[in-house]
């Protein structure tokens, strides 16, 4: 029996900051700007960037152990350098640099044994994500279309920039939405391409037990219009039923003014 992956909304919307984080000048659009990469059945099954994946969700791993890893693994290893090669007396600085490894090291500590579960779940049957709380906060669950994405600006010397993320609409803090392109652009293609019920599913083996029970269910909705733009196309996974499909709607490309731009033909049959 598959599990349920279904969770309950717990924020509608960003309040009153909403119209300030729209404009933000890292936000990242829901748009498939390229073709992905190919999700296979292998990655899902060894549990890498996906732990599970089917027609209606997809989740990925719990990534809260890795602050007090990060952050406890960094403390220990400063008092342990310290215990076995400090020759001399620390003094007032290194006594208050202590007093901060010790505590950074027991609320690591206390932290992993304590923290809540953590979920990171896309309901592309209900068009809704789940992602990790901050520390101790629950987990959030918004409509997929309402969240607010942007890309990471990395350090000084540009690592960790241009990743996924997410903006949490309690406080405001970033959570990382990986799908394993390291970019932005790419990664918000997947899952985009993804959260679109109203298109086949992304390319890739993970996906192909589910193709033709979502192309029936689509063509039992008499192949409604997809939800969000794409730059490229994102056809049926066989000839057959991607003919069956324009006899609803053909989606096609245009350049107007420079920019390639997205229009559907209808063939008539479609209202």
């Amino acid at each position: 029996m598959v599990k349920d992956f279904t969770r309950a909304i717990t924020h509608e919307n960003y309040g009153k900051a909403e119209s300030g984080l729209q404009k933000y000048y890292h936000k990242v659009e829901k748009i498939i700007y390229h073709t992905p990469m190919k999700l296979t059945k292998e990655e899902v099954e060894k549990g890498g960037i996906f732990t599970f994946s089917s027609d209606e969700f997809m989740t990925k791993p719990d990534t809260s152990n890795g602050l007090p890893f990060i952050l406890g693994g960094g403390s220990l290893s400063y008092l342990l350098a310290l215990f076995f090669l400090l020759k001399e007396e620390l003094g007032t600085p290194g006594t208050v640099c202590v007093c901060i490894a010790v505590t950074a090291l027991i609320f690591s500590i206390i932290y992993y044994f304590t923290k809540p579960p953590k979920e990171n779940i896309l309901n592309r049957r209900d068009g809704l994500i789940t992602i990790e709380g901050a520390l101790y906060q629950p987990n959030i669950t918004m409509r997929f279309k309402d969240v607010i994405c942007c890309y990471s600006t990395g350090g000084e010397n540009g690592l960790g920039a241009f990743r996924l993320e997410v903006i949490r609409p309690n406080n405001y803090t970033f959570a990382m939405l990986n799908a394993g392109d390291k970019d932005c652009y790419r990664d918000i293609a997947f899952f985009t391409w993804y959260m679109d019920k109203n298109r086949p599913l992304p390319p890739g083996s993970a996906f192909d037990p589910f193709r033709q029970k979502d192309f029936e269910r689509r063509k039992e909705e008499g192949f409604p219009r997809p939800l969000y733009m794409s730059n490229v196309p994102t056809p049926e996974a066989i000839p057959e039923q991607q003919k069956e499909r324009e006899r609803f709607w053909k989606e096609e490309f245009v350049v107007k003014d420079g920019v390639l731009m997205r229009h559907f033909t209808s063939s008539g049959t479609d209202k």
